[in-house]
């Protein structure tokens, strides 16, 4: 207690930008939108150094999520301090706030290069990509393009690592992908792509879905009703297009007295059996059939059919 007391009365005693200085500035944007930005006391008081960040940013291809970020501009080694060693910047999602230094540095990607990349986190970080994360794996049209699901299963794609395999990062991936949008927006057109395996680098469609993603996102899955019944018949078969990766919610209402089934099959093959729900992670299939079976009873059926 008395050293808290201690350090709001040496607060008190200091200098406003000795403790940092900063604030709440406008990005200009067609929201509306307002960011919070912190600043190092290691720069002297100009208000002109945070509020031209806040411009740059409300140029970013962005939606409602801007105004829940907080953007810390500080020099290269209270940078490294929080973000490691080499790192030229960082976001942390619990906070929504990115680390960075506003200076360009010799030798490496301009600084609002690097802020651009580490906002497509705090994009990834503000978006549904269920049942995983799209910090992770990217946002959900994107990581369903790019077969992000399909490359895990084959070891290719590597969700959240940090280390030895960060190359094969598909969130890291995807904030590539979102700089490299922004860019191309400026009219860039020698991007460079070196922080991860060049075969994510996005094509024209690639990035048309970040875009979408970003000002039209994903919101869950989308739920229809299919209605039913047997007649003379022992199976009715239901076709699903399913044009993005996700899970898949299978729920059978039928009579009481009756025993039926349901089916669900990735082309020929077999993929789940169940008398009343199934729940079916889609992965890279853009059609499946489901089939309700009778074995007894009679009388309609619902098939309540959830999908990403």
């Amino acid at each position: 207690m008395r050293i808290a007391v201690l350090a709001v009365a040496v607060a008190l005693l200091l200098p406003a930008a000795a403790l940092g200085w900063g604030g709440t500035y406008p990005t200009g944007d067609a929201l509306g939108t307002s960011v919070h930005i912190d600043v190092s006391d290691s720069y002297p008081v100009d208000e002109s150094l945070p509020q031209s960040w806040a411009t740059f940013l409300g140029t970013l291809v962005h939606g409602s999520e801007l105004a829940l970020l907080t953007l810390r501009l500080a020099p290269p080694d209270e940078v490294a301090h929080v973000c490691g060693a080499v790192a030229l910047a960082c976001y942390d999602p619990s906070t929504s706030t990115i680390e960075a230094t506003p200076d360009d540095q010799l030798d490496e990607p301009p600084a609002r290069e690097v802020v651009t990349h580490e906002y497509g986190h705090h994009v990834a970080n503000n978006r549904n990509d269920a049942p995983w994360s799209a910090e992770d794996y990217g946002t959900k049209r994107w990581a369903t393009y790019e077969r992000i699901c399909s490359r895990v299963n084959a070891g290719t794609a590597s969700p959240g690592d940090e280390g030895p395999l960060y190359f094969q990062n598909p969130g890291e991936a995807f904030a590539e992908a979102y700089r490299v949008l922004n860019l191309t927006k400026e009219g860039a057109t020698a991007i460079g792509w070196d922080v991860v395996d060049r075969s994510f680098y996005p094509d024209a469609t690639a990035l048309s879905l970040v875009q979408q993603d970003v000002t039209a996102p994903w919101t869950g899955p989308t739920v229809t009703h299919v209605h039913g019944s047997f007649g003379y018949g022992m199976q009715r078969t239901i076709r699903i297009g399913t044009p993005l990766d996700g899970s898949l919610v299978l729920r059978l209402h039928a009579p009481t007295r009756s025993a039926m089934r349901l089916a669900l099959y990735a082309g020929t093959k077999l993929v789940a059996r169940a008398s009343r729900s199934i729940v079916y992670q889609v992965c890279g299939a853009r059609s499946l059939t489901v089939r309700v079976e009778r074995s007894a009873g009679s009388g309609p059926f619902t098939v309540d059919i959830a999908k990403p």
